[in-house]
């Protein structure tokens, strides 16, 4: 059995796949998220989170424009099911209208179905919104298919694509802000990893795990 106490707020059990988070509050990215993440549990949509709000959600003290979320390909009808359980929930949609089931299915038919994003605003608010895509590559269903669960305050459940992944993926995009995620990804998870499946990904991207320690000398 395979747990590690990661620090008094995060315990990974990696067998299981699940981390267990204790946060004294959820931020305004946080509670986005969660709400989110619940419809689609509750419609049992397939996903994973991706992308710099993973270190929010474990600490890392910056705000995000965006929250990402790649799902599986959903049928017009679950989509349109989806949006307007959204709306119940307090989300817009910004490409169109989600209390119209026809903006809804031109939605769906002019961005989903041609593989573009989607964004959904909650409330009065711009920022954060949902970035939502539906997976395409190889490696968007890899990062649904091997997503952890993360617990949060024993309530909260939601999805994220695994941490080796991450990192990787982090490092191969090199701004300063995407080093930054996966240096304190790596730092804080660093006993738990999967070495040998980040070295995989490390490979198939083409970057250096030297990249870590650089980019985290830097600071």
């Amino acid at each position: 059995m395979m747990v590690f106490v990661i620090s008094d707020a995060i315990t990974f059990d990696v067998d299981r796949g699940t981390i267990f988070l204790e946060k004294n509050s959820l931020s305004e990215d946080d509670r986005i998220a969660m709400l989110f993440a619940e419809t689609l549990n509750e419609l049992g949509i397939r996903y994973s989170v991706i992308a710099g709000y993973v270190a929010i959600l474990f600490g890392r003290a910056r705000r995000s424009d965006d929250i990402d979320f790649i799902t599986y390909p959903l049928a017009e009808d679950e989509f349109l099911k989806f949006c307007l359980l959204l709306r119940d929930r307090g989300f817009k949609l910004m490409q169109g209208d989600i209390g119209s089931e026809s903006s809804i299915r031109k939605v769906y038919e002019g961005y989903l179905e041609r593989g573009f994003s989607i964004r959904f605003t909650y409330g009065d608010l711009i920022l954060p919104n949902i970035w939502f895509k539906i997976a395409r590559s190889s490696l968007q269903y890899y990062g649904i298919d091997n997503s952890l669960t993360v617990i949060v305050n024993k309530k909260h459940l939601i999805k994220i694509a695994p941490l080796e992944l991450q990192i990787a993926y982090k490092l191969y995009l090199g701004s300063e802000k995407d080093l930054g995620d996966a240096v304190f990804l790596y730092t804080l998870f660093r006993q738990a990893l999967n070495h040998q499946e980040l070295h995989k990904w490390l490979s198939t991207l083409g970057v250096d795990i030297s990249m870590l320690e650089v980019a985290g000398s830097g600071g």
